[in-house]
C-alpha cells in the first residue's frame, strides 16, 4: 500500500530548521514517521508557502506567538476570520520520476473558528486512492516543547465505496505511521482477530479485487485519512484522552462504524491486568 518510507536524519532536520522562519522540521519528521513524504523538502516548501501567506496576513505569526506563550495552556488558538486555514503539503512523481513537492494556503469558510492544519496529502500507488494526514499547526511551529520520548493521539478514519466511514483511535509515542504498518502486517500476514486490521484488510483486499478486475460485491477503500489529535501528551494523558474519545466515537459495542475493541488502553488493561499497551 505504501512505498518505503523515508528514513529519519534528526541532525539534518535540526540544522534546516535553524534556516527556516515558522516550520520546525524536527515535529515535522517526528509527526510524519514512516510515510514515504521526505518531511526536510516538505518542511522548506511549508515554510515557504506560510512565509508568503504571513506577508500578506499576520495570521502565522500570531499562532506562532501563541505557541511560544504555552499554546492551549495561555488559551483558544487564534483563529483566521471568515474560514479555517490550511497548508496542503503534497508529494507526488515529477516527469522523472523523482518525487516533487508543492504546497498551497487553503481556506476553508465551512469550518470558520477551527484551529489551522498542516495537510500531507498523496495517492496510494498500488490501490490508487486518495490518503491525507491532517496535523495541527501548531505542532509543527516553532516555541514547542520536544516530542521525544511523548505520547501521540491519532484516529484513523476509513472511507468506503458505499460512503461510510469507520473510525479508529490509538495512542502511540514511536510514530503513528509505525503502528500503522503493524496492524496492516497483521492483518494479511496473521490473520490478526483485531476489527481494524481485519476491517482494513477487507477493505484493501476488494480494492485490489477491482484494480485487478476480479468480482468482488464487499465495500472497497475509497480513501484513509488519519487526524493527528492531540500531541505532547504523558502517557496517562494519552491513555485517557483515547479513551474518553472511543467512549464518545469509535467504541464497536456502540457504534456501527466503530473500530476499537475497549474503551481505550487504559481500561483495556484494566480488564486483562495488564500495563497499556499504547508505544
Amino acid at each position: 500500500m505504501f512505498s518505503p518510507a523515508f528514513k529519519p536524519d534528526w541532525p539534518a532536520a535540526a540544522e534546516l530548521g535553524r534556516q527556516l522562519r515558522f516550520v520546525d522540521p524536527v515535529a515535522l519528521m517526528h509527526l510524519s514517521r514512516g510515510l514515504t513524504f521526505n518531511p526536510l523538502r516538505s518542511a522548506e516548501v511549508l515554510d515557504d508557502v506560510l512565509i508568503h501567506f504571513n506577508e500578506t496576513s499576520g495570521y502565522v505569526a500570531e499562532v506562532e506567538t501563541w505557541v511560544r506563550a504555552g499554546g492551549l495552556q495561555a488559551g483558544a488558538c487564534p483563529v483566521y476570520p471568515g474560514g479555517r486555514i490550511i497548508a496542503d503539503v503534497r508529494e507526488a512523481a515529477n516527469a522523472e520520476g523523482k518525487a516533487a513537492h508543492t504546497a498551497a494556503i487553503l481556506k476553508e469558510t465551512r469550518e470558520a473558528g477551527i484551529a489551522p492544519a498542516v495537510f500531507l496529502s498523496m495517492v496510494s500507488p498500488l490501490l490508487d486512492v486518495a490518503m491525507r494526514v491532517e496535523l495541527p499547526m501548531r505542532a509543527i511551529l516553532h516555541g514547542n516543547p520536544t516530542l521525544a520520548g511523548t505520547y501521540t493521539l491519532y484516529l484513523h478514519t476509513l472511507f468506503t465505496s458505499e460512503g461510510e466511514a469507520y473510525l479508529y483511535y490509538g495512542i502511540t509515542k514511536r510514530g503513528w505511521n509505525i503502528r500503522f504498518h503493524e496492524h496492516t502486517r497483521a492483518a494479511v500476514a496473521t490473520a490478526s482477530k483485531r476489527l481494524f486490521a481485519r476491517t482494513l484488510n477487507a477493505l484493501i483486499d476488494a480494492r485490489i479485487a477491482e484494480r485487478t478486475g476480479r468480482a468482488d460485491d464487499r465495500p472497497k477503500l475509497a480513501g484513509l485519512v488519519t487526524t493527528i489529535c492531540a500531541t505532547g501528551l504523558s502517557r496517562r494523558e494519552a491513555h485517557d484522552a483515547e479513551a474518553a474519545m472511543v467512549e464518545k466515537y469509535s467504541l464497536a459495542s456502540k457504534y456501527p462504524l466503530g473500530l476499537n475493541m475497549i474503551s481505550g488502553s487504559a481500561t483495556g488493561a484494566r480488564r486483562t491486568g495488564q500495563s497499556p499497551s499504547g508505544n
